[in-house]
């Protein structure tokens, strides 16, 4: 007996170790799989066929992936809304669809969101550097009603819901920074140059000239528009262009600053909310700022997306960490236009 055994364990023992190694093996391989997509798929990290969105891949990437959120005061809360690569300006639909802008690069698409931060897709053919996005419901601008304009590179374009494209203007503007439409109707955007145009569907006048460059625009319910200045002020102008205040915030941060006027509703009020460099700061009819967030980060100059949703919540394009924020005020849901999102 004894000699069987010693003839038998040596082959045993072979056996369990390889049953362990192939185990190991099968484990590494399942898990190698699932970080390529399968066997004979590609890696997420590899490059996206240009017909692709990469939005898809990038989840991937990123869905357990969750950087520091920013601090905000009490009664305020932060989510992470949706994961995109590098979101510069941002645009809702009334349906709760988001469009967001693109830095200039080789793959200049825009993304779109659909609504309650669902799938992520590119959405319309490349355009030219297309940082700035405004979604055309009337068709005012574009001439096709649900377009979303795109500003950039000397050029104001509209991708239209068969996500075909066509140039609207391409002359009397040196770049689009940012567009609002007012209450009349009216698209309203600054230049690089330090002027502020407007355009009823023909082409774009200049409605003012500023003393700076100017950045951010936000229209309030009688048309007046606050406007950042790249020397760190706050102005505020008539819907004619005159000067209604040319002081109303100064010292803020240069091209770090972005406008948002409350929505009236969601807890916001109609106060004026302004992203200045890493801080979020409310602003009072006076002028008066509190503090209500800190820990943004800085994205390319003048490129953060800054805008209340159809929800009445406050979104904000996180460029650095490749994701939009969501920012909601406590046990508020009323005046919601936008679909009735679960709760995360």
């Amino acid at each position: 007996m004894k000699d069987i055994m010693r003839n038998l364990l040596p082959p045993l023992l072979v056996s369990i170790l390889f049953g362990f190694a192939g185990a190991a093996h099968t484990a590494q391989t399942n898990y190698t799989t699932s970080l390529s997509g399968g066997a004979n798929e590609a890696s997420p990290y590899s490059q996206v066929r240009s017909d692709q969105t990469s939005a898809t891949s990038f989840a991937a990437q990123t869905a357990d992936y969750a950087p520091n959120l920013p601090t905000l005061s009490a009664g305020f809360h932060v989510s992470i809304y949706a994961n995109v690569p590098n979101p510069m300006k941002l645009s809702f639909a009334p349906d709760g669809a988001l469009y967001v802008g693109r830095e200039g690069g080789s793959n200049d698409r825009i993304h779109k969101v659909d609504p309650c931060g669902g799938s992520v897709a590119e959405f319309g053919p490349p355009q030219v550097d297309p940082d700035a996005v405004l979604f055309d419901a009337s068709g005012r601008i574009s001439g096709v009603p649900n377009s979303v304009l795109v500003g950039g590179g000397g050029i104001l374009a509209a991708i239209f819901k068969d996500q075909t494209s066509a140039v609207i203007f391409n002359s009397g503007f040196a770049d689009v920074d940012d567009m609002k439409f007012d209450h009349r109707g009216r698209l309203v955007f600054s230049d690089d140059l330090p002027r502020v145009l407007v355009s009823k569907g023909g082409p774009p006048t200049v409605l003012f000239s500023t003393p700076n460059r100017p950045s951010s625009i936000a229209i309030d319910d009688n048309n007046r528009i606050f406007l950042s200045i790249a020397d760190g002020t706050i102005r505020i102008y008539n819907a004619d262009g005159t000067v209604a205040d040319n002081a109303f915030a100064t010292g803020l941060a240069g091209f770090d600053i972005y406008l948002a006027l409350g929505p009236g509703e969601g807890g916001f009020g109609k106060a004026l909310y302004v992203l200045n460099g890493t801080e979020l700061l409310r602003f009072n009819k006076r002028g008066e700022a509190t503090t209500i967030g800190s820990g943004f980060s800085v994205g390319p100059a003048s490129g953060t997306g800054f805008v209340f949703g159809p929800d009445k919540s406050l979104y904000v394009s996180d460029y650095s960490n490749n994701r939009i924020l969501k920012i909601t005020r406590d046990h508020h849901e009323g005046g919601h236009k936008g679909p009735h999102c679960p709760k995360r």
